[in-house]
């Protein structure tokens, strides 16, 4: 199964899929921000729209790609740690994969906007960094999500979000 693990920028995303993949030896961690930033980098500046990767419809068509290739291939899970920012970002990657029979879930990590802020602080991220900045615009569209399994984290560690995650997904 593709387990994609969303949420504001610092909620915990990767935190929690390094911690599935502990238990899990067989999974796979995705890494959907280097294929964001690839094919951000390597587009000319007139084709420039922005640093969300869901501007970019080659972001999209590349993770379905990747996934699908992953999937056909390989048996264990795969943990996709990456915010989204719009509703349709999701359907536009899970539905064609979906409709091949590949099976694919939504975990949404939620926190309070100053736990987030907390968050990207103790990583080591300045005051008003980009991250910081869009701490709202994540959260303010993300509580419009469909289809997702909304997952709280505040006074949670990532060992109890990752046994929390992990029953919900095997009770569906």
């Amino acid at each position: 199964m593709i387990v994609w693990i969303d949420g504001p920028y610092g909620v915990g995303k990767s935190t929690l899929a390094e911690a599935m993949h502990r238990n899990n030896p067989d999974s796979f961690l995705f890494d959907a921000e280097a294929v964001g930033n690839a094919v951000r980098d390597n587009l000319p500046k007139a084709l420039f729209r922005g640093y969300i990767f869901e501007h970019y419809s080659l972001w999209h068509e590349t993770i379905r790609a990747l996934l699908r290739e992953i999937a056909s291939g390989f048996s264990g899970d795969v943990y996709v740690p990456m915010t989204l920012v719009f509703p349709d970002s999701f359907v536009r990657i899970a539905d064609p994969l979906r409709a091949e029979g590949i099976p694919i879930a939504h975990v949404l990590l939620e926190a309070p906007a100053g736990t987030v802020r907390e968050r990207i602080l103790a990583r080591g991220e300045e005051e008003g960094c980009w991250c910081m900045e869009h701490i709202g615009l994540c959260i303010e569209n993300q509580s419009r999500f469909s289809d997702v399994i909304r997952v709280p984290t505040h006074g949670r560690t990532p060992e109890e979000l990752a046994y929390t995650v992990k029953h919900i997904l095997e009770s569906r």
